[in-house]
């Protein structure tokens, strides 16, 4: 007798459909889950004296195209108590394609709990989505703050404009050695006086705001992975590093700590030990807004420690622990000229994007393309100053007296600062938000470094500038 399969699509979906009918409706409510992305696509022209030649460690330098973001995740919530998301990088590396997963349980407004990779408790300017920053690029601030890593953090708001995170932290994130247990931590208040004290009658928010963040992780030191004519067995970890803050020259500072040499040359080869770093800032936010103006300010002041944790191989000079301290600090001003209340924005100590008056290419009455968007202009103003604790001796490497890119520490000549410890930034912008949904944006910003820089890691030494200029424009859709 022939044998018959008792498998039918049409019999399986009646069987779930019976099962899902003896479910209750409030069941399937529970559930709410959407899609989120965005995609940000850059065009770059920079303007600077240093050589621009092919060689992947002078990318920073040339003038040139980038998708600076392309994500695709989800979000959603169950019973609405609790809240989830899922970001995947997709122009990020194996490090960083998470770019947020966490879980949050919000049975408590006054005290939501999160765990999983997210922003940390710390800076205005990073708890403002990227979709709606009033600049393309964030401030010299945000180069050495925490952002998003893998924690627990618990966090609330109440009605009289005060919110409070605490945050508990893996200081190495995804791509760094072990820390050896030890815990980092942030921590963030802030009030909008405005609301407690009723100024402005709605429409006014002033933003205060405080910020402690105390980290410690681990660098595993490697050999130079760039184009040079050899390999090397110097191995060394960056404890501080500054890009040009329109995504300019990088690197425009370096502070490196010497690790031990391989025993054959090679490009990024791992070194045998760790190096130890320690990093303590405290941030003070202040922002004022009312109608369609606003004005942005934070200043951070860190503190670094690095120090070499040695394994078995031995092969160079012991190094001296690297004592730093570094101050990082913006003024921006923000203007709607189209007319849109900054305060309809500002929400639970964070501001959001703008929602135009007049959305441009809406269908208005039968009339599509009457409507002109949010226009926007803004100006800021940005510095980063790093000392160093030790004296330092200048390299025998620098070309001219004059110009001494690479300096190193005292009693250790294997590590080692390089280019300009201080540096200021003006960036002008004019803001096209078309809809909720998209925006253009156009910078043009003008850094003048304190001494000299070069474009590291190449063979171009005697090409250099005290001075950038870069005009930028983005194009950018989220949903």
């Amino acid at each position: 007798m022939k044998k018959t399969s008792t498998f039918s699509p049409t019999r399986v979906s009646m069987a779930v459909a019976m099962v899902c009918a003896g479910m209750s409706m409030p069941a399937f409510a529970q559930m709410e889950t959407k899609l989120t992305g965005r995609v940000h696509y850059d065009a770059r022209a920079i303007d600077s004296n240093l050589d621009k030649i092919s060689d992947r460690d002078t990318a920073s330098v040339a003038s040139g195209f980038e998708v600076r973001r392309a994500r695709i995740g989800f979000s959603g919530s169950y019973n609405k108590q609790i809240q989830f998301e899922g970001v995947a990088n997709a122009v990020g590396s194996t490090t960083n394609f998470v770019d947020t997963a966490f879980i949050n349980y919000g049975y408590n407004p006054n005290a939501n709990i999160r765990v999983g990779r997210f922003k940390q408790a710390f800076s205005l300017e990073e708890n403002t989505s990227s979709n709606n920053i009033d600049f393309m690029e964030r401030s010299y601030v945000n180069q050495i703050i925490p952002g998003k890593k893998l924690g627990a953090m618990i966090y609330g708001a109440n009605d009289a404009g005060f919110t409070y995170a605490a945050s508990v932290y893996q200081g190495e994130d995804f791509s760094q050695t072990t820390n050896n247990g030890r815990t980092s931590t942030a921590l963030r208040l802030t009030s909008d006086l405005a609301k407690l004290g009723k100024i402005g009658e709605g429409k006014s928010v002033i933003h205060l705001g405080l910020g402690s963040d105390k980290s410690r992780y681990q660098v595993t030191p490697t050999s130079s992975g760039n184009t040079e004519s050899s390999a090397s067995i110097t191995t060394r970890a960056t404890v501080i590093s500054f890009r040009d803050e329109n995504r300019g020259l990088s690197n425009a500072y370096r502070l490196q700590m010497a690790g031990t040499n391989l025993a054959t040359a090679a490009y990024n080869g791992a070194g045998s030990e760790a190096v130890d770093i320690g990093r303590s800032t405290n941030g003070l936010e202040l922002a004022v807004a009312h109608g369609p103006f606003k004005f942005q300010a934070e200043s951070a002041n860190s503190k670094f420690t690095a120090s070499i944790v040695r394994g078995t191989n031995t092969g160079s000079s012991a190094a001296v622990p690297l004592d730093a301290s570094v101050k990082t600090n913006y003024v921006g001003f923000l203007y709607n000229i189209t007319g849109e209340d900054f305060s309809k924005s500002y929400s639970k100590g964070a501001f959001g994007g703008i929602k135009p008056t007049s959305e441009f290419m809406k269908d208005y009455g039968g009339v599509v393309g009457n409507g002109t968007g949010a226009w926007q202009v803004g100006y800021r103003y940005s510095t980063y100053e790093v000392n160093l604790t030790q004296a330092v001796a200048a390299s025998t490497t620098a070309t001219t007296a004059a110009y001494s890119p690479e300096m190193q520490v005292t009693g250790d000549t294997t590590s080692r600062y390089q280019n300009s410890p201080t540096a200021n930034t003006h960036t002008f912008a004019v803001n096209w938000i078309l809809n909720s949904n998209a925006r253009v944006m156009f910078n043009y910003s003008t850094t003048t470094f304190g001494s000299s820089v070069e474009a590291l890691d190449t063979n171009t030494n005697g090409s250099n500038t005290t001075r950038e200029d870069i005009i930028s424009v983005r194009t950018q859709f989220n949903f």
